[in-house]
């Protein structure tokens, strides 16, 4: 479990220069933006994006992409 003393000795190791962003973040989900919710995978959602495709797909990745992939 992470605690407050790791979360702040994780912030003490960011650059000046990026402190900006990693707080905006943080701003967000500490709003509740950006969570998984229970209907909401944990994972970005192109995971699984092709699950009706090929099983050799990715064996055969270059035979799809000289037939044109996507053409």
């Amino acid at each position: 479990m992470t605690t407050r003393d790791e979360l702040h000795s994780l912030v003490d190791r960011i650059g000046a220069d990026e402190l900006g962003t990693v707080a905006a973040i943080l701003r967000a989900y500490a709003r509740g933006e950006d969570r998984p919710t229970a209907d909401q995978p944990p994972y970005p959602r192109s995971v699984g994006i092709l699950s009706g495709a090929p099983s050799d797909l990715s064996a055969r990745v270059d035979d799809y992409l000289s037939d044109g992939f996507g053409h």
